[in-house]
């Protein structure tokens, strides 16, 4: 029966086969075909029809007969051999088409970019009156009238359509510079911002936005996100009080932390406000754009180190990478790490796997990795997912290169770009230097970590030491290890990669400003004799041979470079500093192997400015003091001479009078 039925279902034939079927097809195949035309060249195909049928259904859009006039000339504009005159004839001849109409075509997907081409190819008085448009300023009556064709649709609603919203994009890029139109744009858009700004379509908008504008022109806007308690200081306008600022955009106001500063109270309804407002765009993804890493930033400004472990890291440990792309979003990361849980942490440590190296290049994202190998306990976790990647060279070329002997050996060091580098550089400083280390300048009595000396206040403020959270009344350190043995810990697997890029690129290092900051460092923490020689032998070469720079000119002998005698000074401050009482007979010392090396050249060393500096650095090392001067004792007529007098050119060398001093001092 059942093959019976099955085949009874097959040979009867379907009568409905040929109708037309709303649902599944757009034109009716039970029509026959129209015979072809003898004065026509088209043959009516299925193609053809659907086309025909299109063009049918398109008619009766609103503006269908302007819109289909305007496809001509668009396509006449977007051609990209056209002249600017050609371009802006076809503009006007666009604006004159849509003008007053400017708000329905808009909103319509395969009209929406000419009147993007208005904007973009027309001349200001065009733009600015597309502008007045769309915000809903110009055509008066005729505006509002035809305004209720398309219900209550304005600019804030323009912004959240998918192909309207490129209109707004094209007016901020466009309109920048027009003082009026900015202030159209951003009125438009007031009391609308907690909605774009966590809008899938709309975030867009207020990316570019804030990216675009003067910053006191979108303050107000800002503002919004806080709050709707914000909407006083957003509509205030006090005067300025510099009285030049006349025709100022917005009056400069308050940051967010500023202002809980001085209203506490108003801080737990911010932050539940923040809360809510941020957890809708975690929730659609808005870790990419920077408007929502400067609000992630406000939020941690005036957050308690519980609300960031307990909200924030948790809901941002997967999208740490997005964030470090703005200094913002970096110093959010930072806080989520000084203050998360173990878990938070490795989850956060998994996202920059591959991208240390990069990381550590980029003018903001470097701080996301020294605070994560500043406060992570697991220091074999972080060698294998953050320090790893450094021991493979960067170069694609050097690293797929042959297992050569030779070739091994002209290998430069996988971490060169990175120690030459000013905020790869810092890493390297941050593992060799203790944080319990304090020197004292000369100038000053004071004595201060010397760890800071190679930051910058932002950056101390963000590495921050000993992060705490409160846990039943008590502060309880975020970090269980301290601080010194898990330097020692992560400086160990870097030891081989530190010492073979000062031996095999001394000169390089020895010239380079964050470079010689590691060598010093490097010297100070690994002395060996082969690092020693390496310094030396930089000094003799450059003393007889004539090098080239990177720009093929003549380079100067390291002991008269810029850069280059300073690191060799502080080379020898350091271990002066270290070995006051003396150096024994069995340790490795760069100031007895620079004298033994160069003591018949130290008159003339002595003779150049900063040579004599250098040497006068030399004297403050106990073991060769003595030994210095009675070298420099038949020299001293000439050092006084260059010092009092001058050299060729007559300048008195301010390096000789130091030296002079150094040679009186007992």
């Amino acid at each position: 029966m059942a093959a019976k039925s099955s085949t009874d279902t097959k040979s009867k034939p379907n009568h409905n086969k040929g109708k037309f079927d709303s649902k599944k097809r757009k034109f009716d195949n039970s029509k026959p075909y129209p015979k072809k035309d003898s004065n026509s060249n088209s043959v009516a195909t299925p193609s053809n029809k659907k086309r025909a049928l299109k063009a049918e259904r398109q008619s009766h859009r609103k503006h269908a007969t302007t819109v289909r006039t305007a496809k001509e000339i668009w396509n006449e504009l977007r051609i990209k051999t056209n002249t600017s005159d050609q371009n802006s004839k076809l503009a006007t001849e666009l604006y004159g088409l849509f003008e007053g109409k400017m708000m329905e075509v808009a909103m319509q997907h395969d009209a929406s970019r000419m009147v993007q081409a208005v904007i973009q190819f027309g001349n200001k008085n065009e733009r600015g009156e597309t502008v007045r448009e769309l915000c809903g300023v110009s055509g008066g009556a005729v505006q509002k009238e035809e305004s209720k064709g398309h219900g209550t649709v304005n600019l804030a609603e323009l912004c959240k359509i998918q192909y309207a919203h490129f209109v707004v994009l094209k007016m901020i890029k466009y309109c920048a510079r027009d003082e009026d139109s900015v202030k159209l744009i951003v009125k438009s858009l007031r009391k609308q911002m907690t909605k774009l700004a966590v809008h899938s379509v709309g975030s867009r908008v207020v990316e570019l936005l804030f990216a675009t504008f003067p910053s006191k022109a979108t303050a107000p806007l800002k503002l919004e996100l806080y709050g709707p308690q914000y909407a006083l200081f957003a509509t205030s306008n006090p005067t300025p009080t510099d009285g030049k600022s006349k025709s100022s955009i917005s009056p400069t106001l308050p940051t967010l932390a500023s202002f809980i500063e001085t209203n506490p109270d108003k801080l737990e309804s911010t932050l539940t406000h923040l809360q809510t407002l941020l957890q809708k765009g975690l929730d659609k993804h808005l870790t990419g754009f920077a408007y929502f890493h400067s609000l992630l930033f406000d939020y941690v400004s005036i957050a308690s180190p519980n609300d960031i472990r307990d909200f924030l890291t948790p809901a941002l440990a997967e999208h740490s990478l997005h964030l470090i792309s703005t200094r913002a979003g970096t110093k959010v990361v930072c806080e989520c790490a000084a203050y998360g849980s173990v878990k938070d942490r490795k989850k956060m440590l998994k996202c920059f796997k591959g991208y240390t190296r990069s990381s550590l290049l980029h003018r903001d994202a470097y701080l996301a990795i020294l605070r994560m190998v500043d406060v992570m306990d697991d220091t074999v976790l972080v060698n294998k997912m953050l320090l790893a990647e450094l021991h493979q060279n960067s170069d694609p070329k050097a690293a797929a290169s042959g297992g050569e002997e030779d070739e091994e050996e002209e290998k430069p060091s996988p971490i060169l770009d990175l120690v030459l580098s000013d905020t790869g550089s810092k890493m390297f400083l941050l593992l060799l230097v203790s944080k319990d280390e304090e020197v004292t300048s000369s100038d000053e009595e004071k004595s201060s970590s010397k760890w800071q000396k190679y930051l910058d206040p932002y950056e101390i403020e963000v590495l921050h030491r000993n992060p705490t959270v409160t846990d039943n009344g008590e502060s309880v350190p975020t970090s269980k290890k301290e601080d010194e043995t898990r330097r020692q810990e992560l400086v160990v697997y870097l030891k081989e990669l530190l010492v073979d890029a000062c031996v095999k690129h001394t000169e390089e290092l020895m010239r380079s400003k964050a470079g010689s900051k590691v060598l010093i460092e490097a010297c100070e923490s690994f002395p060996s004799e082969e690092l020693y020689n390496a310094v030396l032998e930089v000094c003799a070469d450059s003393m007889e041979n004539d090098s080239m720079d990177e720009e093929g000119g003549k380079a100067l002998p390291i002991l008269e470079d810029p850069v280059g005698h300073l690191t060799l000074k502080h080379l020898f401050l350091a271990e002066a500093r270290n070995d006051s009482a003396g150096v024994d007979e069995d340790d490795t010392s760069l100031a007895r192997m620079f004298y033994d090396k160069f003591q018949s050249n130290l008159g003339d060393i002595a003779s150049t400015n900063r040579g004599a500096f250098v040497l006068s650095a030399l004297i403050a090392v106990p073991s060769v003091k003595e030994d210095v001067k009675k070298t420099l004792k038949g020299h001293t007529k000439e050092i006084t001479q260059q010092a009092k007098k001058g050299g060729k050119d007559g300048k008195k060398l301010a390096g000789c009078s130091v030296l002079l001093e150094a040679l009186k001092k007992k």
